[in-house]
Parts: structure tokens; C-alpha cells; sequence
């Protein structure tokens, strides 16, 4: 591919394969979105000293942009200043919301890459699964059964964990949002 073959279709293309392998490797979707730009700009100064563009290429650009970044997060000192700090939490209800959100972290730190990410896509950015399985290219059936099975790993390690106090969080509740049926009332109402 020439210089001049580099139109808006390729970098689309070139954009969603390398969006897709970062959320594959357990990017969170924000993060990718960084990551697939700095890789795009790589792409096309690779392009520009005459590197052809292949799939090979693009996945190695992308595993370079992710260990530049995790290194550049390495460097960084872990502390910030207290007012830096958007999680501080005063009240005791702050507490238990930080304490769940620990609690989910270890969660979804049982499953598998493609796993977390359908989790995190679907039931925290609130995505369908249309759009999960077109963003990571799978049928939508395997997005559903995935996040089904993953739901019930976390279910199941939360119960050996002694995680029954989260019922509050809609993972642990035992059925999704997005799957609860309402109970007809006593009254028929």
C-alpha cells in the first residue's frame, strides 16, 4: 500500500482492527480509543518510511503502543495530591460505594479478557450487544452467551468470597437489569 492508497475506508478499517485488539487484551473502552489513535499515528509514519501495512504489523504496533503506555504508567508516582483525588470519600455511604467498587474490581479480575470486556461494555457503558459483538467482531449470540457465563462466574466468586453483602450491585443480584422480569402483584394488579 502506497502513500497515496491511505484513504478514510483503510483507516477505518485499520482503526476498528486495532480497537478491537485492544479491548481483546482487557483495555477499558476509553483507553482504547487513545491507544487506536496513537497506533494510527504510528501506522502513518510507518507508512511514510515505506513500512508495508499488514494485519502482522498493525498487531505488533498495537502491542508496542500498549507497552509504551503500562511502562509510561510505571513511571508515574501512584500518589496524587488530595485534591487531585476524585474518590475520596467523606461519608460512610462513600465508603461502602468505594468498598463495592473494590469488590466488583476483584470481580472481574476472575474472568477472561473478552469476557471482562463484554461485561464491562454491556452492563457499565450500558452497550448493546449489537454493538459489543460489531465492536469485537463476533456474532452477538457468542456476546450474550459470553456475559451470561461470565455474570455467573462472578456470582460464584463473590459466594465463595463472602461477597453477599454487594446485592446492591446489579451483577450479584442474581439476574441482570436487563433480564429481571417483574412478579405480577398478590392483587393481579
Amino acid at each position: 500500500m502506497t502513500r497515496s492508497d491511505w484513504s478514510t475506508a483503510d483507516e477505518l478499517g485499520w482503526r476498528t482492527v486495532a480497537l478491537r485488539w485492544f479491548l481483546v487484551h482487557g483495555v477499558e473502552a476509553n483507553l482504547a480509543e487513545d491507544l487506536t489513535q496513537e497506533t494510527l499515528l504510528r501506522l502513518l509514519q510507518g507508512q511514510q518510511r515505506g513500512q508495508p501495512l499488514t494485519r502482522a504489523y498493525l498487531h505488533r504496533v498495537c502491542q508496542s503502543v500498549l507497552y509504551d503506555h503500562l511502562r509510561q504508567c510505571a513511571r508515574e508516582p501512584s500518589c496524587q495530591p488530595l485534591d487531585a483525588c476524585c474518590c475520596v470519600a467523606v461519608a460512610e455511604s462513600g465508603f461502602q460505594q468505594a468498598e463495592d467498587r473494590a469488590f466488583l474490581e476483584q470481580a472481574l479480575g476472575q474472568l477472561r479478557l473478552l469476557e471482562r470486556a463484554i461485561v464491562e461494555m454491556h452492563h457499565l457503558e450500558e452497550q448493546t450487544f449489537e454493538v459489543i459483538a460489531a465492536t469485537l467482531g463476533i456474532p452477538v449470540e457468542r456476546a450474550k452467551k459470553t456475559s451470561q457465563r461470565a455474570i455467573k462466574k462472578m456470582q460464584q466468586w463473590a459466594r465463595s468470597s463472602g461477597g453477599s453483602g454487594l446485592k446492591g450491585v446489579g451483577f450479584f443480584s442474581g439476574a441482570s437489569a436487563h433480564t429481571q422480569k417483574k412478579e405480577p402483584s398478590p392483587d393481579g394488579i
